[in-house]
């Protein structure tokens, strides 16, 4: 079983991180505060990147969503299917550069 911080918790680190990289941080949907999965939009001019929570062997990182970058638009409808499905998971907006969302989150490609 792999041991994981609670969604709020983890969700207020990560808005300390980006905010010390000089990036805007918004909870667009708050889910469940201790299981709620974690999606992240990050947002660099018109280019968004996609990224949400996954287990990898034992280990909980970030896995990016789709092809680096997308547009808003499809990213939207990724999250608005993936809402529907799960509505206790969390939609992070984060407005900053991709290579810094690369490097805070180190994210597994799918």
């Amino acid at each position: 079983m792999v041991l994981r911080l609670r969604s709020d918790v983890q969700a207020s680190a990560l808005q300390r991180q980006a905010e010390a990289e000089g990036c805007f941080f918004s909870i667009l949907h708050r889910g469940h505060e201790a299981g709620g999965l974690l999606f992240i939009k990050w947002i660099e001019g018109r280019d968004v990147g996609l990224f949400c929570e996954q287990t990898v062997g034992d280990t909980r990182r970030w896995a990016q969503r789709g092809i680096l970058p997308m547009a808003e638009a499809e990213a939207n409808q990724i999250l608005e299917s993936e809402r529907s499905f799960d509505p206790d998971l969390w939609v992070i907006e984060v407005m900053g550069s991709l290579k810094t969302a690369e490097r805070l989150l180190d994210p597994v490609k799918d």
